[in-house]
């Protein structure tokens, strides 16, 4: 039988099923088949088959899965019920390999395509996601998992929606959105977080929700985040003794102490866990073992174990995002050693590897922008124009603001002085840049950036943020380094170490500096809107951008603006 993944039950089987008694079987044996097809030959109801066919799939019973999906297929077409021969189908794709799996899930969608069903054909396309994911064709099962979150939007399947945005927020992750993926994974916490019991009542979701939530933040180096997670879900799985679980969260929390600098604990935990790994799995966690030893200055066992994964990698051909890292010190450990094969050999597989992450990261983002973000976004619009018709919710509002009054008179008075200094230091528009874009000092540079190849990063984006090509609004990190002729992981590297932020922040970063240098020297632009300076300077969002100007500057930049407005009236510009 083909194997029945954690997260394939998770988003389909909860989504597939009503809540319905349960019917007493007490075992699946071969003995009990033909008790069963005598029980069959009563009528049974759509509902105790349903019930009949889960505890089969749970109790991985092919053989009574089978007969089951049989008796329910007949039923269904002899009554012409097209929902209940896709139910049928979903169970059969259970028992299939990939290629066979999709057909019946291209089936599902074809006898429910005009169906009024809240659920459907959305798990169709959910069930072809998840299969194309399960085969590591991310950009097509992300294709399929937006179709099916567009058609939850439309039929307002709220249950939908949330269990496919993870879905979507789960490969956005993958290719380096992480941003979009926390903001997915924090209002699916928030919707759980408001359900009875959820710990235990949702406990698969809230669990996986810990996971990810926690992987998310380690990728952006958010350390306290990453480990207030992993330890929520530590704390539970041990409370309810779920072994597997268990071992994957204290995994997570091994990664957590190697970023913690913690090495001798991650170390002892990875050894202690890691020959249960196989897979991607265990090359990820070779990884982290690879990298410990080398601060700890044990080269040899070092490339030891990235010579390990280069062969988990080469045999799954299944990359994982920091294998370009163990490139890099495979192609340093050749140079060391005089290997020139072996240094053509992991140089050809670095930039193999590379330009397919690239490519592929590039169709996600493109196909996660037009498919789920914009739609959102209208949706919230139309959120927004409904509540503006409730007018007495308003003047209430205002009401209560105006009683509040004498209370906040003196707060605003201390917040005014404050926001006063931060728009003369705003003013001198040079001592912002100078802040917001200097280098971080260093006391040790990066060993796995080559000298020559860290000052010519250095030296070129020394230029890159005296140009305006930041303020392409589309450019991306796999962009910049095929501009600057390197490659996405040494930009990183020398990003992280000479900037002290990360790619997105210190984007980010240098187009407020732009922003507050432009604004004070190009007056046309006080008159453009939040949302068109916005586009001006590189963001996607009026939202975005009003948020990192805050997150530099210390005020909102209509404050700015308005302050700007004034001078420009009383003649000081």
């Amino acid at each position: 039988m083909a194997q029945i993944p954690r997260t394939y039950k998770l988003i389909l089987v909860g989504l597939m099923l009503a809540s319905n008694v349960m019917v007493s079987i007490s075992g699946y044996s071969q003995d009990n088949l033909k008790k069963r097809n005598e029980k069959v030959s009563t009528k049974l109801s759509y509902e105790e088959i349903h019930d009949l066919e889960y505890e089969a799939l749970i109790d991985e019973d092919t053989a009574a899965l089978g007969l089951l999906i049989k008796i329910h297929m007949r039923k269904a077409s002899i009554e012409k019920n097209n929902i209940e021969k896709a139910r049928a189908y979903y169970y059969k794709t259970t028992l299939e390999k990939t290629i066979p799996a999709l057909v019946y899930a291209d089936s599902i969608i074809k006898i429910t395509k005009e169906s009024t069903h809240p659920n459907y054909p959305a798990i169709g396309y959910a069930l072809k996601g998840h299969l194309h994911y399960e085969s590591g064709n991310f950009q097509v099962a992300l294709t399929n998992y937006l179709k099916a979150y567009n058609l939850a939007l439309t039929k307002e399947n709220v249950d939908q929606q949330r269990e496919f945005a993870l879905a979507i927020a789960a490969i956005r992750n993958l290719y380096g959105q992480h941003y979009a993926a926390v903001e997915l994974y924090n209002k699916y916490l928030k919707l759980l977080k408001n359900e009875e019991n959820f710990e235990t009542q949702h406990y698969d979701d809230y669990t996986l929700l810990l996971f990810n939530l926690t992987l998310t933040h380690l990728r952006l180096q958010s350390i306290d985040s990453a480990r207030f997670y992993a330890n929520q879900g530590i704390k539970l799985t041990s409370k309810l003794r779920d072994d597997s679980n268990f071992q994957d969260f204290i995994l997570l929390d091994a990664q957590i102490n190697y970023y913690d600098s913690s090495y001798d604990k991650a170390r002892d935990t990875l050894l202690k866990y890691n020959g249960s790994l196989d897979g991607t799995s265990k090359a990820i966690k070779l990884y982290y073992l690879g990298k410990i030893e080398d601060k700890l200055n044990n080269k040899n066992l070092s490339i030891k174990y990235f010579k390990e994964i280069d062969s988990i990698v080469t045999a799954t051909g299944d990359p994982f995002p920091e294998v370009k890292d163990v490139y890099h010190e495979l192609i340093l450990n050749s140079i060391d050693k005089d290997d020139k094969h072996g240094q053509i050999e992991y140089i050809g597989k670095l930039i193999a590897y590379d330009s397919l992450h690239s490519t592929k990261q590039e169709n996600v983002i493109n196909a996660a922008m037009a498919s789920y973000d914009i739609p959102y976004l209208k949706h919230q619009k139309r959120e927004a124009e409904a509540q503006l018709e409730n007018k007495k919710t308003i003047i209430t509002g205002v009401g209560l603001l105006a009683g509040l009054g004498g209370f906040t008179g003196i707060f605003f008075f201390v917040r005014t002085i404050r926001i006063q200094r931060k728009l003369k230091v705003l003013l001198e528009e040079g001592i912002v840049r100078k802040k917001i874009i200097s280098e971080q000092p260093v006391s040790t540079h990066p060993s796995s950036v080559p000298e020559d190849i860290r000052k010519d990063i250095l030296n070129k984006l020394e230029k890159f943020e005296n140009s305006e090509r930041f303020l392409d609004k589309e450019l991306d990190m796999s962009t910049l380094a095929q501009e600057l002729e390197t490659n996405t992981s040494y930009l990183s590297v020398i990003i992280n170490s000479y900037k002290g932020k990360t790619f997105p922040n210190y984007l980010k970063d240098i187009r407020i500096a732009k922003a507050v240098q432009m604004l004070n020297n190009d007056h046309s632009l006080l008159r453009f809107s939040n949302q068109g300076l916005a586009e001006v300077f590189g963001f996607k969002t009026s939202e975005s951008f009003s948020k990192a100007f805050y997150k530099n500057t210390g005020i909102y930049p209509s404050k700015f603006i308005k302050e700007l407005n004034l001078r420009k009236v009383d003649g000081h510009l």
